[in-house]
């Protein structure tokens, strides 16, 4: 490839938001850690620190957004037969303070939410994903 057809290709990518899908992934990482600090802070007594198990008591995953100064948190999935997790995790989603999340954190909020899943242990303890470490095989 002549300089030429490079310096065109670049600026093709440029003007075609070639390099934004990078930066708008990054965000959304940063944004899903950052709420996810957030939650691990507003309830360190329902968190664990170990792999999770093989046979998760209960996943939930639940989209947060951002509503004025009130996060809201809307059900994507959810094990009908453990509602007190689905309940525990969306305790842990009114727990968080949003004024604590940076400026931009709470922007993506706004904007597009975010999406995080709880993973529940036997005895009720969780971790999200997107701070989880890997899970235990069988």
């Amino acid at each position: 490839m002549n300089r030429r057809t490079l310096c065109c290709t670049l600026v093709a990518a440029a003007l075609l938001g070639g390099w934004s899908t990078g930066a708008i992934a990054g965000d959304a990482i940063d944004a899903r850690a950052h709420f996810a600090h957030a939650v691990y802070s507003g309830s360190p007594d329902w968190v664990h620190d170990r792999q999770p198990q093989p046979l998760l008591r209960a996943v939930v995953v639940l989209r947060i957004r951002l509503h004025g100064d009130a996060l809201r948190a809307e059900v994507m999935r959810y094990n009908d037969e453990q509602p007190e997790m689905l309940a525990r995790a969306l305790e842990t989603v009114k727990r968080v303070r949003a004024s604590d999340l940076p400026p931009e954190v709470r922007q993506r909020l706004t904007r597009e939410g975010v999406i995080e899943t709880w993973l529940f242990d036997r005895d009720g303890s969780f971790q999200v994903r997107t701070l989880a470490k890997p899970q235990r095989s069988a």
